[in-house]
């Protein structure tokens, strides 16, 4: 829940029968500072099993509700965790558009500024990408990158998904795809190298499509998206007339672009969302894939690849809250360190049928051998919202978007949440 924001909850019986007297019901919450309770107490007898309560987040963190009753014998406590929600939309956004903000990274030697990528889209114009750098509060400055058009090249939409901090200021890299009237619906995936003042310059921009020795004799790349870069590395993914949800690591910084295919034995379908630099030559990848079908999204994974051998070690798939995918599926949009060995994860679930949605958190921890610990799932929600999606996380602050009731407008959001 968000900090100064109510949420109701339910005290009830539970396998009790007979209660004739209204038992007082004593509900407290363990730290007072995170999260108020009102009222503190409530009367439950059979003829009036449930009250309602009103919790009020106050600040960032974490706490556990409890409630007692001396004749009771047992009673359940929950655990809150509250945080800070805050809209973070284009400055120059008009009435009916939408900021949709889709990667974050800090920027080296500026911290605490970071760069956020992301697009913006206005009905009946071509989506235009978007990068902002500043502090995490949103009092920075956004500029608008669209792909240079040239002879022969009409671009219709440009959209960013993750940036890189740069190695000189005002220096960035930024991988993303666009469109043009020539290719038609199908994406061109995309990485921009350069100074933020030189994004017009179309020597900067190169386009990312899978080689043909990625893909079967007489197939075609129908749609190339580059999700994520860090230390020399881009994931993304590419769908095939033959087959549709592939992930590629792509190396183009060097004088030979090289290009490698993420797969993971079993698995029909399978996505690269983020990147993650350990250090030397170790990279942990996140992502999702499905055993049955083409979308990528039944289980989050992490997997560790080493760039100098080129293999991939100590895969390790996650459900959202450990549960069955026949119940819940899940994807994992990115991965970011916690800053001790460990990882943040932004999550999107939905239920099996697909009839309910949410977003979330993962920390995972790394153990000293390298191996990757159990998942602590945290939910998202943005404040008053209809439809929360989570996209990226800089440490424990996650970046999304939510709508309110109009599936066709989407705002653009940060949520700072307790460190684990």
């Amino acid at each position: 829940m968000g900090v100064s924001n109510n949420l109701s909850a339910t005290i009830s019986l539970s396998h009790s029968t007979n209660v004739t007297d209204n038992q007082p019901v004593t509900i407290s919450s363990q730290d007072s500072s995170v999260l108020t309770v009102s009222p503190t107490t409530c009367q439950l007898s059979t003829a009036h099993p449930s009250c309602t309560v009103t919790l009020t987040g106050a600040n960032i963190g974490s706490t556990t509700i409890n409630a007692a009753a001396p004749t009771y014998v047992t009673a359940t406590s929950a655990v809150i965790t509250v945080a800070r929600y805050s809209a973070l939309n284009y400055s120059a956004a008009t009435q009916g558009s939408s900021t949709l903000l889709t990667g974050i990274r800090s920027i080296t030697g500026a911290s605490p500024n970071v760069y956020i990528s992301g697009f913006y889209t206005v009905p009946s114009h071509p989506n235009v990408g978007l990068l902002y750098q500043g502090p995490l509060n949103g009092s920075g400055t956004w500029y608008e990158f669209s792909h240079p058009t040239a002879a022969g090249v009409t671009v219709t939409n440009t959209a960013l998904y993750g940036p890189n901090n740069g190695n000189q200021a005002g220096f960035v890299q930024i991988v993303g795809s666009y469109t043009t009237h020539e290719n038609g619906s199908g994406a061109l995936g995309l990485i921009y190298q350069g100074l933020i003042a030189n994004r017009t310059d179309a020597a900067n921009w190169t386009t990312l499509t899978p080689p043909v020795s990625m893909y079967a004799a007489g197939d075609t790349v129908l749609n190339t998206i580059a999700h994520s870069t860090m230390g020399n590395y881009i994931v993304g993914n590419y769908d095939t007339t033959f087959k549709a949800g592939r992930a590629f690591i792509c190396n183009t910084y060097g004088a030979a672009v090289s290009w490698l295919e993420i797969t993971h034995p079993g698995a029909l379908s399978l996505t690269a969302y983020g990147i993650w630099w350990n250090g030397g030559t170790s990279y942990t990848i996140a992502g999702g894939y499905s055993d049955v079908n083409a979308n990528g999204i039944d289980q989050g994974y992490l997997v560790n690849w080493d760039s100098n051998s080129k293999q991939f070690s100590q895969w390790q798939s996650y459900n959202y809250h450990d549960q069955a995918t026949t119940a819940l599926i899940s994807h994992f949009e990115g991965v970011t360190s916690d800053g001790n060995n460990g990882f943040y994860l932004p999550v999107d679930w939905s239920s099996a049928d697909l009839t309910g949605t949410g977003a979330a958190t993962a920390h995972i921890p790394r153990n000293i051998d390298g191996t990757l610990g159990a998942a602590t799932w945290t939910d998202a929600s943005y404040p008053g919202s209809s439809f929360t999606s989570a996209n990226s996380m800089y440490l424990s602050n996650l970046i999304g978007v939510y709508q309110v009731n109009d599936p066709n407008v989407s705002y653009g959001f940060i949520a700072n949440f307790p460190s684990a």
